[in-house]
């Protein structure tokens, strides 16, 4: 770990950035630039802070750490990256990840062992239950140890003002601060989004979502409300993140104390529910909370004796999106930028693209001084390309939960598409360590001209996603029954040149994933002798 440098932060000084946020994204940022010897300054977002995020990672999101710790010299990023290396501190209270489960439900119905699927983290992974504080508490920390300087006794924003040559930025403390670029990360009440023309007054995102969300002491894990041996082979659900999903809706749970060192026994819960389907009440946020949950038996016994421990977040209108996220000298981003579902562990990877992008793109800007340039317009396309893309993996998500069988199917293309991502930036990431130093070492990390595919991968991953995109449309518009779109998607999974020989994929009676030892050989044959060209090698 890098040796403290605190830098108290000055009016007088003129700051190259000024990143507005100190939750994990501004954090994450101001670490790098401070590493490389860009004059930083952190500021304090206020209520920003306390806005709910994502708290779990897959593979892929540590493969961005992996890539951001190595590519920016900062080893400490690593830790994010895998739960073991979590300083003792966020360990004990965040929670490990070493599954990913969903159990799809039928109202009134007891649950069928055969609508589970499980997808359990290989070994050389552990995956995390970010407890948000702690975890951006540490992000921060990580940030004033590399020299970003911060405002002491911590006041928070109150404005910003965007001259022809500078970026003021005002505090509760009365003071003004000067820089020559601003990166906003703050959140929602974002004084610079509402100069940009403020959030879009109907989110441009085509998810849609009621948002119910807490987290509560005494959820009883699932594997203890079941017959367990009946849902063999899977590994305790409460030792991953569990989600249970119906039609028009879904509950994702994260425990934080399930691990032999946890000290923090509550589990994050997070309800997502179609508008449509589930209208707004004029119900408490628990009360509507155990309403939905009692329409199904075994939620219901879950959840019996479970209490909040921390206030209710509710929201009938969860989305929000920003037109307008840059100007000369400024750039909005993450939750500033836009909020969408929590699901698929997309949040936190989300982040971690982001910061990637625009932390290159502002290293590029400090060596030739140029703040106002065509990049910030190259980032925000980018940006926006992740939105997107997201948005519709959340689309077809919901789309999906009418059936238990297309859910099935869906799940494993994004678990197919996830794997490839993994693998692919991995490569990415140990040819670029292979090579010799110089300005094009990093390139094939760094096509964010292509949004979501923004590293060399096998394009029909992205190709199968369009075409399945399609397909769940016409379910959604009473076309095609949503068991034959279960059928066409299982049968192109099986005939995906692209799928490694990891998983069943278009298996729809193979519902648990373990990447055991024949499996690794299997692959590693796969890769070196049957694998497209451009997968060749990923193992």
């Amino acid at each position: 770990m890098t040796e403290a440098r605190r830098v108290t932060a000055s009016p007088d000084e003129r700051y190259d950035v000024a990143i507005l946020g100190t939750h994990l994204a501004g954090s994450l940022l101001a670490t790098i630039l401070a590493r490389h010897g860009v004059n930083v300054l952190l500021v304090d977002s206020g209520s920003g802070e306390q806005e709910l995020a994502g708290e779990t990672t897959v593979p892929y999101t540590a493969e961005v750490f992996f890539l951001m710790a190595e590519k920016f010299g900062i080893p400490e990023l690593n830790h994010f990256a895998k739960f073991n290396d979590l300083p003792e501190h966020v360990r004990k209270t965040s929670g490990v990840r070493r599954s990913l489960g969903f159990l799809h439900h039928y109202e009134d119905r007891e649950h069928d062992p055969v609508h589970a699927q499980q997808f359990n983290v290989p070994e050389e992974h552990a995956e995390s239950h970010f407890f948000r504080r702690d975890v951006d508490r540490y992000a921060r920390d990580l940030a004033v140890r590399y020299g970003a300087a911060v405002i002491p006794h911590r006041p928070h924003l109150v404005d910003v003002n965007l001259k022809d040559d500078e970026v003021h930025v005002v505090t509760s403390d009365g003071e003004t601060y000067r820089a020559s670029f601003v990166a906003d990360a703050s959140g929602a009440e974002s004084p610079l989004v509402q100069q940009l023309g403020g959030a879009d007054p109907e989110p441009r995102l085509r998810h849609r979502s009621r948002v119910l969300a807490t987290h509560m002491a005494g959820v009883k894990p699932f594997e203890s409300l079941i017959e367990f041996e009946k849902y063999a082979p899977a590994s305790p659900w409460s030792e991953g993140t569990t989600h249970h999903v119906f039609d028009g809706g879904w509950i994702q749970l994260a425990a934080f104390g399930n691990h032999d060192d946890g000290a923090n026994d509550v589990t994050a819960v997070v309800m997502s529910l179609d508008p449509d389907r589930f209208p707004a009440t004029t119900q408490r946020p628990a009360e509507e909370f155990r309403r939905v949950v009692a329409r199904f038996p075994a939620l219901n016994r879950q959840f019996e004796d479970a209490i909040a421990t921390t206030p209710w977040i509710a929201d009938d209108t969860w989305q929000r999106s920003v037109s307008t996220t840059h100007a000369p000298r400024a750039f909005v981003f993450d939750r500033a930028a836009s909020r969408q579902d929590m699901f698929f562990s997309r949040d936190v990877t989300m982040t971690a693209e982001i910061v990637h992008a625009l932390a290159t793109a502002l290293l590029a800007a400090a060596k030739t001084g140029d703040w106002t340039g065509d990049w910030i317009e190259r980032v925000a396309r980018f940006q926006d390309g992740l939105v997107d893309f997201n948005d519709r993996i959340l689309e077809g998500a919901r789309i999906a939960t009418r059936d238990a069988s297309l859910w099935q199917a869906y799940s494993k293309l994004w678990l197919l598409w996830s794997i490839l991502e993994a693998l692919s930036l991995a490569r990415v990431r140990m040819d670029a360590l292979e090579a010799d130093e110089g300005p094009d070492r990093w390139a094939a990390a760094e096509r964010f001209d292509r949004g979501a595919f923004w590293f060399r991968m096998h394009m029909g991953i992205r190709d199968l996603w369009e075409r399945a995109f399609e397909r769940l449309y016409e379910v959604r518009d009473g076309r095609v029954s949503a068991s034959e779109a279960a059928r066409w998607l299982f049968d192109e999974l099986r005939e995906a040149p692209f799928a490694p020989p990891l998983f069943g994929f278009g298996d729809p009676d193979d519902r648990y994933y373990y990447f055991t030892e024949p499996k690794r050989e299997r692959v590693f044959q796969w890769s070196r002798n049957e694998a497209p060209g451009e997968l060749r090698g990923v193992i």
